[in-house]
């Protein structure tokens, strides 16, 4: 069983770290596995909270093969396709968009996607704040020596 769960800690899962306040008022960190639900790990700085993390996602797995349950892996393919439901006035708003472009729907709602991201990795790098109003600011960091994504939710609140 410790082969397999050396091979699931070694899938590069995607980590998010979230700086938050503890009951005290001081700041902690809380990490948790998007991929495997209810996995958290917790700590006075990101680090331990990811080493506290670790701890959790070895035991969940553990579980996980001891129930005969199927670990969740964290998917490394996309094919490029989203399909969304959009209310009707958003539609709408976004074919007019398109069209005054000369621009299929497809592509136009591609590209305002596509403009969010290039914003928001500026953002990450110093560029212009507030060019973009989103809930979170999100940073990738690497978790160490582990080669997962890992996120920083820079959020207020």
């Amino acid at each position: 069983m410790e082969n397999e769960i050396d091979y699931y800690m070694k899938l590069p899962y995607t980590i998010v770290i979230k700086r938050d306040r503890d009951n005290d008022g001081g700041i902690c960190y809380l990490a948790r596995v998007l991929e495997i639900p209810h996995v958290l790990g917790d700590g006075k700085t990101a680090q331990e909270a990811l080493e506290c993390l670790d701890t959790h996602m070895i035991m969940a797995i553990s579980a996980y093969l001891r129930d005969g349950i199927s670990v969740p892996e964290p998917q490394t393919e996309y094919s490029g396709n989203i399909n969304i439901r959009v209310d009707p006035e958003l539609h709408a708003h976004l074919a007019q968009e398109a069209a005054a472009r000369a621009m299929s729907l497809n592509k136009y709602t591609a590209l305002v996607l596509e403009r969010r991201q290039i914003i928001v990795r500026r953002d990450e790098k110093g560029g212009r704040d507030g060019k973009l109003k989103v809930k979170a600011t999100v940073s990738r960091l690497r978790a160490r020596d582990s080669g997962r994504a890992a996120f920083v939710d820079k959020s207020k609140g």
